[in-house]
């Protein structure tokens, strides 16, 4: 079930908050089990299969919990993290494979052309962080399956995060407090939800009309190639972000506060700056389960930067089965690597301007195969940015220059949604502010599209 859609916001979301409220003040363990088939609605309104998935792999994850919690033993941990990662494969890796290897050795395997549930990447992290908290003892206390399953399931984070820890969850919905109705929360909710949907619709879903042409196109030239480039760069923003904001309001009118996802990450003074903002919840997991375990910046330049290869080659493929999401895994990686040994033997710091233009343009470079669907088409607009064979310039509709001027202010200059949600005041502005972009919004949902990170 999408966020911006009739169904979701006028039937689905209402229920739900007043079946659960109405259920958690005397029978809290009723109202969390509501809330898990709840949750397992929305997820399988795409397909009813995803849930059997889904259900899976909680019994699965659940089993080798309570063994680790009887044994605390590195080859339990690491059986567990083993079958939840070749689960993931299969899904999401099993026909990249097989084409690669029909490629190389000429043979003629089979594809299965498998069906890739959606947010799989998501849940599954989601369970391998819960299996290594349980391994250190970092729980505070033994949770019930229920709390375990609404932790994994809980729908507004379930399908593209953000990817949320055990102990910052957990505890929320076992606090009586937050059983209880709060207007205040609920309106900050309601807020930051049509803060979200407004960057989805009004911004995000017009972007894709500029740049999917664009990608699409047999060929382009150096203004048109910029002009897809920069159209997909703000796409991806304010679809991934409006997605967060959305999540992260529906959390608090449920009383729960879901971690900050996106810190203002097209402002950052270096790539690495930029990784500090961007999907934050993403890059945390990969520090501490992946970088850190391999380990970190403890053992030198050269290892540092080769665990920052590996980190961010991982973190490509785990974004899509493509040699394209591998190509902009090692552009990031090849970004932060020379980064830090410019920060480490440097004796010159680029100023404030430059360095936000330089990682900017840098960033909205890589989008290209991030975004491109072959080899073709990112060498098509890279050849156009960097070996032009014109420069015919055509201008912009009105609307087009509009748009690209509001996102660029947006980005640089207004403050976070997440800091917006936290200074949030009930008055009568933000009760219009709210309206309005729900009505705005409403009025388009006949062209809505999914969420480009549904696909990871």
């Amino acid at each position: 079930m999408l966020f911006p859609t009739f169904t979701f916001i006028l039937f689905f979301l209402p229920v739900t908050v007043l079946l659960y409220f109405l259920l958690s003040g005397k029978y809290p363990a009723i109202a969390r089990w509501f809330l898990v088939a709840a949750s397992f609605v929305f997820y399988s309104w795409f397909n009813w299969s995803y849930s059997l998935i889904l259900a899976g792999t909680l019994v699965m994850n659940w089993f080798f919990a309570n063994l680790l919690y009887m044994r605390k033993s590195r080859w339990i941990l690491a059986l567990g993290i083993l079958c939840n990662v070749l689960l993931l494969g299969y899904f999401k890796y099993y026909d990249f494979f097989i084409e690669n290897i029909n490629a190389v050795f000429g043979t003629s395997f089979v594809l299965k052309h498998i069906l890739l549930p959606l947010g799989i990447s998501f849940f599954t992290f989601q369970q391998i962080s819960f299996l290594q908290l349980v391994y250190s003892g970092g729980l505070a206390k033994r949770y019930s399956f229920g709390s375990y399953a609404l932790f994994v399931c809980f729908f507004p984070q379930l399908i593209a995060g953000p990817i949320v820890l055990p102990d910052e969850m957990m505890s929320q919905f076992d606090d009586r407090k937050n059983s209880v109705f709060n207007a205040s929360n609920a309106a900050a909710g309601l807020y930051l939800f049509a803060l979200g949907l407004g960057k989805k619709i009004l911004l995000a879903d017009f972007f894709a009309e500029i740049a999917d042409p664009g990608f699409s196109a047999v060929s382009c030239n150096f203004f048109e190639a910029w002009k897809t480039v920069l159209a997909y760069t703000f796409q991806i923003y304010f679809d991934f972000s409006g997605y967060c904001d959305m999540a992260t309001g529906i959390g608090l009118i449920f009383n729960i506060a879901l971690p900050q996802n996106f810190n203002a990450p097209y402002r950052s003074l270096s790539i690495t700056d930029f990784w500090r903002r961007w999907h934050m919840t993403l890059g945390r997991f990969l520090m501490h389960g992946i970088y850190i375990p391999l380990g970190g910046n403890r053992h030198g330049n050269f290892r540092t930067c080769c665990n920052l290869w590996i980190v961010f080659l991982v973190s490509g493929i785990w974004h899509g089965a493509g040699w394209m999401f591998v190509l902009w895994g090692v552009m990031h990686g090849a970004a932060l690597s020379l980064h830090r040994v410019w920060s480490k033997f440097g004796k010159w710091q680029m100023p404030a301007i430059p360095a936000q233009i330089l990682t900017f343009l840098f960033v909205a470079l890589a989008w290209v195969p991030f975004r491109a669907e072959c080899t073709q088409t990112t060498m098509k607009i890279y050849r156009a940015i960097f070996m032009p064979q014109s420069f015919a310039f055509r201008m912009p509709d009105m609307f087009q220059m509009i748009l690209f001027g509001i996102a660029f202010i947006l980005i640089l200059f207004f403050p976070t949604a997440y800091d917006m949600g936290k200074k949030f005041r009930p008055t009568w502005v933000n009760a219009l502010v709210t309206i309005a972009l729900f009505v705005a919004s409403m009025f388009l949902f006949v062209k809505v599209s999914p969420f480009i990170y549904f696909n990871f």
